[in-house]
């Protein structure tokens, strides 16, 4: 049995497939264990041939499902640039609930909901992450940064107010340790009664937000595992700067000792 999928809505990331493919390749974990589901265009040939090639090269691999959706508009993000609208984040919602329908068929223990530019660095994550998962959480994150440079925005928020309403970020969350999230995003590992029960929803900020609303009003518990550190690699000048000098932004992740 698949004990763990792996998957994301992709459109033109044949840039940074191959790395990111390369970090799960080298987690910790049994990889006939892993499968992966991926919601992409039919015309992104470039995207296409590379999940293949991967897909070819790992006989070892049980599950591995491509679902084009092609009823919307795909878009990418433009060099140094994230523009997000209203109507992207929609075509959000819509992907990611189309791929949370090719999990439920599949039915993994676990689901690992993984933007395709989110690296892997740490060997251990997948597996940390799943021991979360076993002691009660029902969705855990790693740390990432949401901007190229800065440790000013992780990739966690609080509500302001009700769930669904308006959300902030903190001035000093305890990076480093394991902590309770109202909102995690971008990476993000689910139980399986969260992957079955939880949809994506629209939220002004972004449809990662609209997702924890919901899992908070069903009274779900999410948390950051933010000793575990993920670079968040947002465009192509950015991975040439990875490859040649690293990220030192990992050290965030050092600032307190924790027991996993």
């Amino acid at each position: 049995m698949t004990s763990v999928v792996i998957g994301c809505p992709i459109y033109k990331r044949d840039w940074i497939l191959p790395y990111w493919f390369a970090c799960i390749s080298q987690q910790n974990l049994d990889f006939s264990k892993i499968g992966f589901v991926f919601i992409a265009s039919a015309e992104d040939e470039k995207t296409i041939k590379n999940l293949i090639s991967f897909r070819n090269s790992r006989p070892d691999i049980k599950v591995f499902e491509i679902e084009f959706v092609d009823d919307i508009v795909h878009f990418e993000h433009q060099k140094n640039s994230r523009q997000w609208s209203i109507s992207k984040y929609y075509n959000m919602v819509h992907l990611r609930n189309c791929l949370l329908k090719k999990v439920r068929e599949i039915q993994p223990d676990y689901f690992f909901s993984l933007d395709s530019d989110i690296l892997l660095t740490n060997a251990n994550t997948i597996n940390f992450l799943i021991s979360h998962i076993q002691d009660g959480a029902d969705a855990v994150s790693p740390l990432m940064f949401m901007t190229p440079n800065d440790i000013m925005y992780p990739g966690v928020m609080n509500w302001t107010g009700e769930p669904g309403g308006q959300a902030f970020r903190q001035e000093n969350y305890p990076i480093g340790s394991y902590f309770k999230s109202d909102i995690i995003m971008a990476a993000k590992m689910m139980s399986k009664t969260t992957y079955q029960t939880i949809d994506y929803e629209m939220h002004i900020q972004g449809e990662d937000l609209g997702w924890c609303a919901n899992a908070a009003k069903s009274g779900l518990q999410l948390y950051c595992a933010s000793y575990i550190y993920a670079p968040h690699i947002m465009h192509e000048q950015m991975l040439d700067q990875f490859i040649k000098l690293g990220d030192t932004r990992h050290s965030a992740s050092l600032q307190k000792n924790q027991e996993v």
